[in-house]
């Protein structure tokens, strides 16, 4: 999946509200009960939003690296 960051020039036009609504309804046809996305702190816009749309859960995240793999990620 490519994710490409919104210039702020694109924001406030309801375009990831829009993708989030539709997501949403998506992730019920499958039976889904909640939708999960990350943002990182100092992220303002990104949290701005997904507090607009959803309960905030501070949690824990921990990168394990793979042997053999590319720590740099």
């Amino acid at each position: 999946m490519l994710l490409i960051p919104l210039a702020s020039a694109h924001r406030r036009q309801g375009i990831a509200t829009a993708l989030i609504q539709k997501l949403q309804e998506v992730a019920a046809a499958y039976g889904a009960y909640v939708i999960f996305v990350q943002a990182d702190i100092g992220d303002d816009p990104a949290i701005k939003l997904y507090t607009k749309l959803g309960d905030r859960e501070d949690v824990l995240h921990f990168d394990i690296p793979v042997n053999g793999g590319n720590n740099n990620a």
